[in-house]
């Protein structure tokens, strides 16, 4: 699956105008589940493994990455 396949099914929205691919995100993610995509940008390869601790949102040094919303089996 390629990353714009896959963004459909991402709790996480990734800025590719504001990323600077220094994968600090992948760095800190406590559960491995991001991977550089198309041009650096991060995407959620195992987003089944996700905790939505939005640490990875916290790391980015230029916010390009927002938690749009926690699926609905965790609400």
């Amino acid at each position: 699956m390629s990353c714009k396949e896959g963004k459909q099914y991402q709790w996480l929205d990734f800025s590719g105008e504001k990323c600077s691919a220094c994968g600090l995100c992948i760095d800190y993610c406590p559960r491995d589940v991001l991977r550089k995509g198309d041009e650096g940008v991060p995407f959620m390869k195992y987003r089944d493994d996700c905790w939505y601790c939005d640490i990875c949102s916290f790391v980015c040094p230029h916010k390009a990455i927002t938690l749009k919303e926690v699926p609905y089996l965790i609400k």
